[in-house]
């Protein structure tokens, strides 16, 4: 663990482990891309969250199917209808971190994928449509934008702070598929959907 200091208002930050990039600060609000062994590059303020109802919180620790988990981030994505949340989990296992997204009461784990191969752009996709993606045929059935409204704690991923970004979900032999297209990055996300009993929270 990497023990580093927010320039903004002095407080300790601790890196959780080597595949954080990015960490913000739960007493300022202030956001850092992890750019080395013991330095921090400033990325600009993330807004404050709101605290909605859920089952989780920063520094939660439970088991899905009995694999051991805890939580280290959380950030809130806006969209026209309203919002989702997603929670970034480390493993017991040391594996990399994943994503546990919580939806109107639906929660799913999404592992990330390394893109292989040409995607389809944002504005080349419909809703109905198949596309195959890493060689596997996705179904698209959710087009939209949004954006970050908030986020605290560390994440795997360095999240826009500004603006909107593209993206779409679907199915893939009954595997929910996600892909963020990021200003610079396209995220492509395979997931587990998950019963409300399969994701135990320890006391």
């Amino acid at each position: 663990m990497q023990k580093m200091t927010c320039s903004s208002c002095g407080a300790a930050l601790e890196v959780q482990n080597q595949f954080i990039r990015s960490v913000t600060c739960k007493f300022c609000g202030s956001t850092y891309i992890v750019s080395g062994s013991d330095t921090l590059d400033p990325a600009g303020k993330m807004a404050s969250l709101a605290d909605y109802p859920s089952r989780l919180n920063i520094g939660a620790r439970g088991e899905i199917r009995g694999r051991g988990f805890s939580v280290i981030g959380r950030v809130r994505y806006a969209y026209a209808e309203g919002f989702w949340e997603e929670w970034q989990i480390v493993w017991d296992d040391n594996a990399p971190p994943d994503w546990l997204e919580e939806d109107e009461g639906y929660w799913t784990v999404y592992k990330r994928e390394r893109v292989r191969g040409a995607v389809p752009t944002y504005d080349q996709v419909r809703v109905g449509q198949s596309v195959t993606i890493n060689g596997r045929s996705v179904f698209l059935t959710e087009k939209r934008t949004a954006r970050v409204a908030g986020s605290e704690g560390q994440f795997s991923s360095v999240l826009p702070l500004k603006g909107t970004f593209g993206y779409i979900q679907g199915s893939s032999s009954e595997s929910p598929v996600s892909i963020n297209y990021w200003e610079d990055e396209i995220e492509l996300s395979v997931g587990t959907d998950l019963e409300y009993n399969e994701i135990k929270i320890k006391p």
